[in-house]
């Protein structure tokens, strides 16, 4: 029987290669993209080189709490189990913008969607034997702050402190899944893929940042190379039951002196929970 995984910002860079790479190996891929047309296109391109694949589209806006939960809906009420969920999505701006429903668009994005979505498919998630939650985060998360009080940073906003933040907010929310979550078989891991050539400086980016991003990146890997660490954690026999690590080049990395506050972790969590209107994190059905 195949087994089924979830890969939230599909349509391109490392989710795209993410999702072609677990296709490949036989497995089912939901792609959730923010459009139908995103969608369409990445199944088109994964089908281009692997014709076998088995997919299926999701769209939804991963910065609305609303577009999770429609989402989130939709699969579980195809899928009664999901054995992998891949928390890939990510935005960079230079802006401070903030989303319809009041909330800043990469914390948004890059940590509340990752909470949100793990809390709204752990009911399927804890019904496979072998579930993997794979957080993609980044060696930023050395730089980052959390700011409890003001996790918009309205007061003091910048691209790079808001990506810094939320990359150390996805770490610290794999440890704290780690030691809150019921099931022993279900297993989390927060995974930096390195420096890869993508566009995610391009797309809500100034003019300085954009020609910042476009020479930096030339010295990073492809996206297919920086999907291998989070392919890795989400199917490799021998990362099964290697919960609550950070990983880089498929194996486990020490994280930075940002990243060891425990009570950080729980102040964020408590912080996202309320922000996401979560009573009971991990619901019995």
């Amino acid at each position: 029987m195949k087994r089924i995984f979830v890969v939230t910002g599909a349509n391109n860079g490392i989710g795209l290669e993410t999702s072609r790479a677990l296709a490949a190996a036989g497995n089912k891929v939901l792609l959730v993209t923010r459009t139908e047309e995103k969608g369409q296109a990445a199944r088109d391109n994964i089908l281009s080189t692997h014709p076998e694949a088995d997919l299926e589209i999701y769209a939804g806006d991963m910065s609305l709490l609303g577009d999770m939960k429609k989402v989130a809906n939709a699969i579980l009420k195809n899928h009664e189990v999901i054995d992998g969920l891949v928390n890939n999505v990510g935005t960079w701006m230079s802006d401070h913008v903030i989303t319809p429903e009041g909330i800043e668009t990469v914390f948004a994005t890059n940590h509340l969607s990752y909470f949100m979505m793990t809390h709204l498919l752990y009911p399927a998630l804890r019904k496979s034997p072998d579930a993997r939650v794979v957080n993609v985060a980044s060696n930023a998360h050395a730089y980052g702050r959390i700011n409890i009080q003001d996790p918009g940073l309205s007061k003091n906003y910048h691209g790079l402190r808001s990506n810094g933040q939320a990359k150390l907010a996805n770490v610290y929310f794999t440890f704290e899944l780690h030691h809150r979550k019921p099931d022993d078989h279900v297993s989390v891991y927060a995974v930096s893929p390195g420096l890869v050539k993508t566009d995610i400086g391009l797309k809500h980016t100034s003019w300085l940042h954009t020609i910042a991003w476009k020479f930096r990146r030339r010295k990073g890997q492809t996206p297919a190379e920086g999907a291998r660490t989070s392919v890795f954690c989400a199917v490799a026999p021998e990362a099964k039951g290697c919960s609550g690590l950070y990983w880089e080049f498929c194996q486990v990395k020490e994280v930075s002196k940002s990243a060891r506050d425990p009570q950080l972790g729980k102040q964020l969590w408590e912080l996202s929970e309320r922000m996401c209107g979560i009573e009971e994190y991990f619901p019995l059905n």
